[in-house]
């Protein structure tokens, strides 16, 4: 069987790039196909591997001119060549799930959310282009929004990352979808014998992740917050920092697990369609402070008694809602158990995603269900 696995790009690491290291130890043999790749943006774990890019790779500055390109994804991934492959696994719902496959080919795309700026978030990401830039990226995402929407119908079964992209994709898609969490690295988690009086925030210093918004919070409250990450953000963040506050940059795996370990809470402000980093923080024992909506809704047991609780969830993404979630946490934080929270976060393990994923690959690529089915709601049309 010849596997093909696609995914967007390779331009920094995130939290997609561990499904594809994950599915490049399932299927060794597999060549891989996105639009643009950075040769130190790639992982670990495909470095050595067949990557095939697209002509958007040739183009100079393509790092800072990809988000740009919305009109040329749709044609870009239409001219990887993917003769002969039996089994096409598109680690993506942007342009790469277009790409154009074998009639006899089963093709599954791991959906890690319908493409954000065409869909639920397009007019937030309009309002925020300069004003000269708004009509073309308007016309341009149109064509583009069309496109992605028929790529999806020729997907023969989709796979959701939380039950949170389920129904997003049957919002957009009109298509059904099975939920399998993505791979995380628990089992390297572990219960120190005691914390510190730090709060903690990890991820990529990006407007999206709404870092200010803890770090705002503790400044009022001087809390003492470690940021681990670095990102385009980061010179503002500092500029807003109060004395409580210190940033880490990268750190090696073992000291992030020093961290992890040791924090009084995890602060996480992001609206994510999955979130790796609470599940990390809960495999350490240690309880979770986060916006009540998107994947932490399923990754954070918010409600309950409080002794089986993981963390605590805030409304809005204020830094007043933050700052009262944390003082209501440190009013009940002797309740929480670190056992408990450990277990967890356990359910959304490597092995489990492994099996699931590799039961549900064997499954679609059978003969009966290489036709796709089709429920009530695959047939829905918007009038």
């Amino acid at each position: 069987m010849r596997v093909a696995i696609t995914y967007q790009h390779s331009l920094y690491l995130g939290g997609s790039e561990r499904v594809l290291e994950i599915l490049a130890d399932m299927y060794p043999a597999a060549d891989f196909f996105c639009m643009v790749a950075r040769r130190d943006a790639i992982p670990e774990k495909l470095r050595g591997r067949v990557i095939h890019t697209t002509f958007l790779n040739a183009i100079p500055g393509v790092k800072k001119l990809y988000p740009y390109l919305l009109f040329a994804g749709p044609l870009a991934a239409e001219t990887l060549d993917l003769r002969g492959y039996d089994l096409v696994i598109s680690s993506d719902g942007s342009h790469t799930m277009g790409v154009i496959t074998d009639q006899d080919s089963c093709h599954l795309c791991y959906c890690h959310s319908p493409h954000r700026s065409l869909w639920d978030q397009y007019s937030e990401y309009r309002s925020s282009l300069r004003w000269p830039v708004r009509p073309l990226f308007t016309m341009s995402a149109h064509y583009a929004r069309d496109r992605n929407f028929l790529a999806a119908q020729r997907i023969d079964k989709f796979i959701a990352n939380s039950e949170y992209i389920a129904k997003r994709i049957l919002k957009f898609y009109r298509r059904s979808s099975t939920v399998i969490y993505p791979p995380v690295n628990t089992e390297q988690g572990y219960l120190a014998k005691g914390y510190d009086s730090y709060y903690l925030s990890v991820g990529r210093l990006s407007h999206l992740k709404r870092l200010d918004l803890p770090i705002l919070a503790c400044n009022q409250l001087k809390r003492r917050l470690i940021v681990v990450g670095t990102g385009p953000e980061e010179k503002r963040l500092r500029k807003i920092a109060g004395p409580t506050i210190e940033f880490l940059g990268r750190v090696s795996d073992e000291e992030l697990g020093r961290l992890y370990s040791r924090c009084r809470a995890f602060l996480f402000a992001s609206d994510e369609d999955f979130g790796i980093v609470p599940v990390e923080a809960q495999s350490y024992g240690r309880p979770v402070i986060a916006f009540g909506h998107g994947g932490s809704l399923e990754t954070v047991v918010h409600s309950g008694p409080e002794a089986n609780r993981t963390g605590l969830l805030f409304p809005e993404q204020t830094v007043e809602s933050i700052r009262a979630a944390i003082l209501r946490f440190e009013s009940v934080e002797h309740c929480f158990r670190p056992e408990m929270i450990q277990a967890h976060a356990r359910q959304f393990s490597t092995a489990d995603f492994v099996l699931k994923m590799s039961e549900f690959v064997e499954s679609a690529y059978s003969k009966n269900s290489l036709i796709p089915s089709v429920s009530g709601a695959d047939l829905q049309v918007c009038g």
